[in-house]
């Protein structure tokens, strides 16, 4: 099967989208601990999911960014249950589970996410990895939790309440994943971060405001505001590390495979480390580079496509009726993501 320009380019731009959502999430670390120093976990999460939906919120009200036009039949009820799963769920493990568990065990639990998005997608899309791809999965978890830190010392210090919400936590990321890919050919990447933007600030500025009002800490919820060294590294949370990659993630997952995906998200992790070595100066050490090899051979061996698979991938009918039914669906992706972004005077209402 030859590969077309056309074919070429856009499963380039593809994977260079996916690897800057791998970039953007990989500095949010670093964003986020700055964030900290002036916040706790959940008002800063209120700060961040506030912020990021009203700058989503504004333009799509006033009509510069279009929303996809609703159609009749179509329920709403999916983006609800994918939002509560990422970003509520998600977070909301996160946050609780860190305080009861290590940072280098919090980075090992975390790392098997691809291992439950290839179980899931297997479970609930039917989807198919080859033998190379689940090597290449196990490759790049281990590399990742080979840097943090693999040992019975990395786990020392998680408790086993703390260890178990990480690891709902990295199931409920796989779901998402999974969730999203799944709604692929009903809803556009745009709609799908407006979801996820909006029950995010939902629930996370209402739990802030009621616990603060129960404690009676109501100017502790303002006081981050007043702060000059919060705003930047906010801005950045709020928008490249939520707008920016919600739609990326969203935008991959109406393309590729729910696990690959999340082998991005590990990948994160590795620019995270980089990041800190290179901006904050932190040590570089052997298991590092041991780890980052792995991690990088997991990545292109689970993305390697050959022959008939990568026929599917790119739309091009095999013969097969489930192929060519995937392959008609992704181009009404590709138009729903594009026109989601065009102004509005560019479009038939």
């Amino acid at each position: 099967m030859t590969h077309t320009p056309s074919t070429v380019k856009s499963t380039a731009a593809i994977y260079t989208l996916a690897l800057l959502y791998a970039i953007v999430i990989g500095f949010s670390f670093m964003f986020t601990k700055l964030a900290l120093r002036h916040a706790d976990p959940f008002d800063m999460l209120a700060y961040r999911f506030f912020l990021s939906f009203a700058l989503l919120a504004i333009p799509v009200r006033a009509g510069w960014i279009r929303m996809p036009q609703k159609q009749k039949g179509r329920r709403r009820l999916p983006l609800l249950l994918v939002s509560l799963v990422y970003p509520t769920a998600f977070f909301g493990f996160q946050s609780v589970g860190l305080d009861a568990a290590t940072t280098s065990g919090a980075g090992i639990l975390s790392a098997s996410s691809p291992i439950f998005a290839l179980l899931l997608g297997a479970l609930l899309l039917k989807e198919r990895a080859s033998k190379l791809q689940l090597l290449s999965v196990l490759v790049s978890v281990f590399g990742l939790a080979f840097m943090t830190g693999i040992s019975g010392d990395a786990l020392r210090g998680t408790s086993a309440v703390g260890g178990g919400l990480i690891l709902l936590s990295a199931v409920a990321l796989a779901l998402y994943g999974v969730m999203a890919r799944g709604l692929r050919t009903s809803y556009s990447a745009l709609e799908l971060s407006y979801a996820m933007m909006r029950t995010g600030c939902y629930f996370f500025v209402a739990f802030a405001l009621v616990r603060h009002l129960m404690q009676g800490t109501t100017s502790a919820l303002l006081a981050p505001a007043s702060e000059p060294g919060f705003w930047l590294p906010l801005l950045y949370i709020a928008i490249m590390s939520s707008l920016v990659s919600s739609w990326l993630s969203n935008f991959a997952l109406s393309r590729i495979e729910a696990f690959k995906v999340s082998l991005f998200v590990n990948l994160g992790n590795l620019v995270s480390i980089l990041s800190g070595v290179l901006i904050m100066g932190d040590a570089w050490s052997a298991s590092q580079t041991i780890g980052t090899i792995c991690m990088l051979a997991g990545v292109i061996g689970a993305n390697y496509r050959g022959g008939k698979r990568a026929a599917v991938d790119r739309g091009e009918p095999s013969g097969s009726k489930n192929e060519v039914s995937h392959a008609e669906a992704l181009p009404e992706v590709s138009d729903r993501n594009k026109s989601a972004f065009l102004p509005a005077d560019s479009r038939t209402p």
